[in-house]
This record gives C-alpha cells, structure tokens and sequence, in this order.
C-alpha cells in the first residue's frame, strides 16, 4: 500500500479485537480469531505498561493536539464490535482512559457481538464510535468500488442514525488496504481511516487521514509492547518486516488466498 502523502505527529495505535475470558462469547469464531482474543488478566498487564510508559492515552477528538515529531500519543482500538467491548471500555475507564470502537454494523445484536443499547452507552461514556464496514469483507481490496462505498456508506449511515451525531471515522475489516479502500471511505464522508499498516505516523489520502495499527495478537507479550512504547519508530520494525512479509505472500497466493479466507468465513456462518 502506498502511504505518501502529508504525515504528522505519532500515535501508537494498538489492535485488539476482544478482551474476554470466554473467548467463546463474543466477535468472531472462526479458528484465526482466537489469535486476537486476550484474557482480562493479559490486557490488564497491557494497560500496566502503557501506564507505565508515561504517554498520554489519546481517543480521535485529541489527534490534531500537540502532535509534535518528537511526542508519541497511545491509542486503543478494537475492531468487529463483539460483545466483549463493553469489558474493555470498563478497564480503560478504571484508568480514566477511552477507547475507539468500530463496529461491523451488519453483526449488531446477533450473537456474540454489541447491541444497539450497548453502543449508544459507550459513545455517551466518551469512548468512540466507528465503521467497521457492513459485512466485514476479509479481503475487502477485492471489492469493486461500488461495493467498497456501499460497505462505508451504509454502514456509516446506520451508525450515525443510531448515535444521532455524525461519524466521521472507521477501521479497514481484513487488515487488507490499498488507496482505493482509502478514496471510497472517503467519498463515504469517513475523513479518519485506521489500517493495519505497522506505522506510527499518520498520512493524509484522498481527503482521509491515515493511521497505521500494530497487531495485539495474545501471543503480543507485555515486553513488546514495552519496546513499541520505548521506541515507537525503530521499536515496530520487527513487526513491521513481518506484516510486509505477509502481505507479499497474499498478492502471490492471490485466488488461492481468496478461498481460503471465505472458507474460513463460512466456518464462522455455521458455527
């Protein structure tokens, strides 16, 4: 993915999914989001060394703050929308901290992922509220634009009308984006989009501003995201060569990649 464009000041944005000690209650269940489940007590340790490090806690109505070259903000991100987010709000708020939330809008009050109820109730505690698409594509690059803008429109829509207040900011389902993904929320009135680009700089695209996520897998342990926060520019780059590495694999693997992700989708749809 090409990131060139206007960069500002860095934020350490950090991927989760959910924070659960029954993984099998809440987001996803197909095998590969087990990866992305952390128990109550690991999140905690993760909370600790943020807390730790001494950098500030920053949700999106802070981004354009102090954002000097040589400052580094914390961000908290969780994707899918699954029921488990209202745990995690509670553990930031313990430490006066808020998240962002991006919700598969698609998935709202099924099993396992956040009721309407639920997500009104975040937003009025301060956490952010964001489109994680409709459908939550697994390759969503794959996608025509017709269907990428339908996704981010309607999906920003359903928010908007639910919070009755605008929603201005979304996270790429997959973790596959190119610049394409970026015009098309764009052009849906998304003007903040989060990526699972390994980067803590931000850049600004076809009228979006970009922000870049390092992956908290539940093999993530407490000491990596010490060196993240320690050194959050040469800190990532271990993580940051594999992402580039997996990347590559998936453009070669190309239709082969494609059957297997909506297989695994499918084990989700009957589970």
């Amino acid at each position: 993915m090409n990131t060139n464009g206007t960069k500002s000041g860095q934020v350490l944005s950090l991927l989760l999914h959910d924070v659960t000690d029954e993984p099998h209650r809440s987001g996803f269940m197909q095998p590969t989001a087990f990866r992305y489940k952390h128990s109550v007590s690991a999140f905690g340790e993760y909370l600790d060394a943020v807390e730790e490090s001494g950098l500030p806690v920053t949700v999106l109505q802070d981004y354009g703050l102090d954002l000097r070259p040589a400052s580094c903000r914390i961000s908290f991100t969780f994707d899918d929308g699954g029921a488990s987010a209202c745990t995690a709000a509670d553990l930031l708020e313990q430490r006066n901290w808020r998240g962002l939330f991006f919700v598969t809008t698609g998935l709202i009050g099924q099993r396992g992922f956040l009721t309407s109820r639920q997500i009104c109730d975040l937003a009025s505690r301060g956490h952010v509220i964001g489109s994680h698409s409709c459908t939550h594509p697994d390759v969503f690059r794959s996608l025509s634009r017709q269907q990428m803008r339908q996704e981010w429109t309607d999906s920003r829509n359903l928010l908007q009308d639910l919070l009755g207040q605008p929603v201005n900011v979304g996270s790429v389902p997959g973790g596959d984006c190119d610049n394409v993904t970026i015009e098309e929320a764009a052009t849906a009135g998304l003007t903040t989009l989060f990526t699972s680009e390994q980067v803590t700089t931000s850049w600004d695209y076809a009228g979006a501003t970009c922000y870049g996520r390092m992956m908290m897998l539940n093999s993530t342990a407490p000491e990596t995201l010490r060196r993240w926060l320690r050194y959050p520019t040469v800190g990532v780059l271990p993580e940051r060569a594999v992402r580039f590495a997996k990347s590559s694999v998936k453009s070669i693997m190309g239709p082969f990649y494609m059957r297997l992700v909506e297989r695994r989708r499918a084990q989700h749809e009957h589970a």
